[in-house]
């Protein structure tokens, strides 16, 4: 059971994600932001545990060289480097980024998501 990043692509991607999390609400806004997941072409990482079930994420992804990404309209601050923040957390070294929404299919416990 989880939430799925696959690669589709000829090399590494780097994905972030953004999950609810009502631990952060104290925080302005009750979603976390957690990165960077490596992963090669061809394969793929498990970045949450547990059923998806109609759950509502955000990610970005872009490949090695960010000469390739996948976004969306949801920005928020990201920086290179790991990290597990709230959705509001940003820092000097951190990039306004926009984040593409997906919803889980409700019958799914499971949830992949293609990098084409």
């Amino acid at each position: 059971m989880g939430l799925y990043f696959r690669n589709s692509t000829s090399t590494t991607v780097w994905v972030a994600y953004a999950y609810s999390n009502g631990g952060c609400a104290s925080e302005g806004d009750p979603w976390s932001k957690k990165g960077w997941y490596g992963i090669a072409p061809n394969t793929e990482a498990k970045v949450r545990s547990g059923p998806v079930n109609g759950a509502k994420y955000f990610f970005f992804a872009e490949n090695q060289d960010r000469s390739r990404n996948w976004s969306g309209a949801f920005t928020t601050q990201l920086p290179d480097r790991a990290f597990d923040w709230c959705w509001s957390t940003g820092s000097t070294d951190s990039r306004l980024l926009g984040l593409r929404k997906i919803i889980a299919p409700v019958t799914s416990i499971d949830h992949t998501i293609n990098l084409t």
